[in-house]
């Protein structure tokens, strides 16, 4: 294996299994990776509870992490319980509420799914707000949520726009309901699905919360846990993804005198380019290196690889 992949940024659509943390995942890949990777850091982090994609990035190609995030869109397979409240979101921990209405038992459980479906989309298509849920990774004061509420202190921060949209209802078996939804970059599904119950009129909880993509990178096509890195295997680095697959933008070949340019961080001109405010990888004799942003008629520097 030549220093030259080792060194390679790199991105890996890594499988996360249930009742992993994606810390868990990162220390695995940092302990069984070849030496001499670089960084590492992940894409987006998934709770225990919930599996899926999560994509891990190494050397340089930790540089496009929040670029992910502010490009695609996320699809989220879940199945929540209605009727019960717990104060996580989801079943990892007993309810502190449970409706035993008539209305529940009489009403919600009857409702057909192409209604709910109507209804869902009808309320929480398009822009969404939406606080971060008590036990998240959001932060406040440079502590995660979840942190805060584990110690007894309940922060409730304000309402964010977000965006949804699509949201599906693949199955609905009181008082079990399976969904598909794509979300933007941020979104809580535990407490999308709460706002959904509280809409019918009742509690709900999630199940199970499945990772379905991240924009082109999909769970048909993620590494699975029989396919993670042992010691000593080089061959592991040959699963990772360039940037430019993760990340599809358009490509602009630079001659070597531009290339010089660019490589010093000096903006250059692009003639009969009307795309503004538009990323683009940067590339000198077929090779990466880097990205820009066209910005009134000039390529500047987002990041080189050096």
């Amino acid at each position: 294996m030549s220093d030259h992949l080792i060194k390679a940024p790199l991105v890996f659509n890594v499988f996360k299994p249930v009742n992993l943390s994606s810390y868990d995942v990162i220390r695995h890949f940092k302990k069984n990776l070849p030496q001499g990777f670089g960084k590492i850091g992940h894409f987006g982090t998934l709770d225990p509870f919930a599996c899926g994609v999560l994509l891990i990035g190494i050397n340089q190609a930790t540089k496009i992490n929040n670029i992910i995030h502010d490009t695609f869109s996320k699809t989220y397979i879940a199945v929540g319980k209605l009727g019960v409240k717990t104060p996580t979101g989801d079943l990892t921990v007993n309810p502190t509420e449970i409706d035993e209405s008539k209305y529940l038992f009489e009403e919600i459980k009857r409702l057909p799914i192409n209604f709910l479906e109507s209804e869902f989309a009808k309320v929480f298509l398009g822009d969404y707000l939406q606080s971060p849920h008590a036990y998240s990774a959001s932060k406040y004061d440079g502590r995660p949520l979840h942190e805060w509420a584990r110690a007894g202190v309940v922060i409730k921060k304000e309402q964010v726009k977000r965006s949804i949209s699509f949201i599906q209802v693949l199955k609905y078996s009181f008082p079990w309901l399976a969904f598909r939804v794509t979300v933007s970059s941020g979104t809580f599904v535990r407490s999308l699905f709460e706002d959904m119950a509280k809409h019918l009129g009742t509690y709900g909880s999630l199940k199970a919360l499945v990772r379905e993509s991240i924009g082109p990178s999909h769970l048909s096509n993620s590494l699975k846990k029989n396919k993670w890195p042992v010691l000593g295997d080089k061959n592991i680095l040959q699963c990772g993804k360039s940037m430019s697959e993760v990340l599809p933008l358009p490509e602009i070949m630079l001659d070597s005198v531009t290339a010089k340019k660019y490589q010093n961080g000096i903006p250059f001109s692009i003639e009969n380019d009307n795309r503004n405010n538009q990323k683009i990888w940067v590339k000198n004799n077929n090779q990466v290196m880097g990205m820009g942003e066209i910005i009134d008629g000039y390529c500047k520097v987002v990041f080189n690889i050096s």
